[in-house]
């Protein structure tokens, strides 16, 4: 399912244009992003909750050379699934 699927599915369910749907959906992924951003962990009971992360620099390799290189460490995002998620796909 893409965001487009996810809009015209809110919509339907809610009776709502998808225009609007649309507008929830991006403010609401907004509302996560600035979250995170600030270093606060975002919780949806049941569903999930995602939190900010720091991966460290390890070692890699270009795979069309095989030369070794460092990857920089960097910031990213992890999910961790609430229970009812996990029962349902379970």
């Amino acid at each position: 399912m893409n965001k487009q699927e996810l809009c015209a599915q809110i919509a339907k369910t809610n009776k709502v244009s998808k225009t609007a749907a649309m507008n929830m959906l991006d403010t609401t992924f907004n509302a996560i992003e600035t979250s995170l951003k600030k270093g606060q962990e975002v919780r949806l009971v049941g569903f999930g909750s995602w939190k900010k992360v720091r991966r460290k620099a390890r070692p890699g390799r270009n795979p069309q050379t095989g030369k070794k290189l460092t990857i920089p460490a960097r910031n990213v995002a992890k999910f961790n699934m609430g229970q009812h998620l996990f029962d349902q796909l379970n």
